[in-house]
């Protein structure tokens, strides 16, 4: 599939509007009247193309979950997730993949840290924002390009440090789960 190019300039809020109409998800008339009242309740024009394009991108994953269900074979679904790069226009610079693939990581780690802050979760939900943290740090450091200056360099080693934690403490919580299943493997053995 070919598709143009990605334009520097963000999409305006009736652009993400129609998009939204197009697969069923907007109610609203599209006016500039709409929009801009809208956006005044937001608190502006770019808290509500943030609320426009977020909710395009849930509506756009879902899609892509359908659609991804049916792959029957890995390289196709290689091929769409290529699709998804090459749209983006990472696919062919590693350090635009890397701040790409930074930003989803950072999408993913928030939900999980409130989803952990509840104590009824348990460990798991803990380890694994733990991990999408350390991604993420780990991403922002490949994403300073393969040679970083000096500065980059010793922002890239706390970094790394900080990247180091995460994955310890995700690996301690992976631990506390397994020490609780051992403990309740030996109680039901007892049976």
């Amino acid at each position: 599939m070919d598709l143009p190019p990605l334009s520097d300039s963000p999409a305006s809020a009736t652009q993400l509007a129609a998009a939204l109409a197009a697969l069923g998800l907007y109610g609203g008339t599209n006016t500039a009247a709409e929009h801009a009242a809208e956006a005044l309740r937001l608190g502006g024009p770019e808290p509500y193309r943030m609320q426009l394009a977020n909710a395009l991108l849930g509506a756009v994953q879902v899609e892509a979950m359908l659609a991804e269900s049916a792959a029957t074979r890995p390289e196709d679904l290689a091929a769409a997730h290529h699709q998804q790069l090459a749209t983006a226009g990472v696919a062919d610079d590693v350090e635009k993949l890397a701040g790409f693939l930074r930003w989803q990581a950072l999408r993913v780690a928030g939900p999980l840290r409130l989803v952990a802050q509840d104590p009824a979760t348990g460990p798991i939900p803990l380890a694994a924002a733990h991990t999408a943290e350390g991604l993420q740090k780990l991403l922002g450091i490949a994403g300073t390009g393969q040679v970083p200056d000096v500065d980059a360099v010793k922002e890239g080693v706390a970094e790394m440090r900080a990247a180091r934690q995460c994955l310890v403490d995700a690996i301690d919580n992976v631990d506390i789960l397994l020490e609780m299943l051992s403990g309740l493997s030996a109680f039901l053995d007892k049976d």
